[in-house]
């Protein structure tokens, strides 16, 4: 885990063990001296070259997300992560068309719960490597364009969204890098029903509900996360009447991490 320094910048003498950790895994946890506001979040997400943000509807002004549970009346209480209900495993922004796709998100906790609300971990390109090592007739089958269907996401006769369809996998333009859109909830997805598609799907689920590389922690306050949009979940929590409940700040982005990349602040408008 990094430690931030007292003015939640990440030092340059730990860039090279983020380096390796983000290499090694995609992803990378912090922890800072005290707390941090959204302006401060952001300025250390732009230390690992994330500047492109995305926004979504229930995102504050400033783009960051404050998840927390909302009241029942609140229109994001249609939507699991404003609930304390559990996130099954899925990346964030697989709703999204190709060109708003979401590369890379970072989680910062300003008050964790009283019980639960965990999160797993699962790096995306693991998940490539153990498919192709397992049953690499597979991957065509998940890097098919037609995999998965979305549909549109229409609220009091408005369209919020409009259907989408594309791969699990693929290839992001310019880095070579890889990109999975996934999801396990069963809400407001088709995928495409041929014995290969199934095969291929049932060995993702077989893979996530029983390897050994799973990576589970629950963030404590002042503590971090950052990411290139890796598998991810959330446990169930209950906050404890009479104290703040669970606060986390969310924001996703269509960069993915470059630790080489000027972080000062006249490059966030490049």
């Amino acid at each position: 885990m990094c430690r931030l320094d007292h003015a939640a910048r990440l030092p340059d003498s730990q860039l090279e063990q983020v380096r390796q950790q983000v290499s090694a895994f995609n992803f990378a946890l912090f922890q800072s001296e005290a707390e941090i506001d959204k302006l401060e979040f952001l300025a250390l997400n732009r230390q690992f070259g994330l500047i492109r943000l995305d926004s979504n509807l229930g995102a504050d002004a400033d783009s960051v997300t404050s998840l927390q549970v909302v009241a029942d009346g609140d229109e994001r209480a249609q939507y699991i992560p404003y609930t304390n209900r559990a996130l099954n495993w899925h990346t964030d922004g697989y709703y999204k068309s190709h060109d708003c796709r979401i590369n890379a998100f970072a989680l910062y906790c300003v008050n964790q719960t009283a019980r639960g609300g965990g999160n797993t971990l699962f790096d995306h390109e693991l998940m490539y490597i153990l498919i192709r090592d397992q049953a690499p007739e597979l991957l065509a089958a998940l890097m098919a364009n037609d995999l998965m269907h979305i549909p549109p996401n229409i609220q009091n006769n408005k369209l919020i969204r409009a259907e989408e369809s594309g791969p699990v996998f693929s290839i992001q333009p310019g880095s070579c890098g890889l990109h999975m859109r996934y999801t396990s909830r069963p809400r407001n997805i088709v995928w495409k029903s041929d014995k290969r598609s199934e095969q291929a799907l049932n060995l993702v689920r077989e893979i996530l509900m029983d390897s050994e590389s799973t990576i589970e922690l629950r963030l404590h306050n002042n503590q971090g996360i950052v990411c290139n949009n890796i598998l991810h979940g959330r446990q169930a929590f209950h906050d404890q009447s009479g104290r703040p409940g669970r606060l986390i700040y969310r924001a996703r982005y269509h960069d993915a991490i470059d630790l080489d990349r000027d972080p000062r602040p006249e490059s966030a408008g490049a």
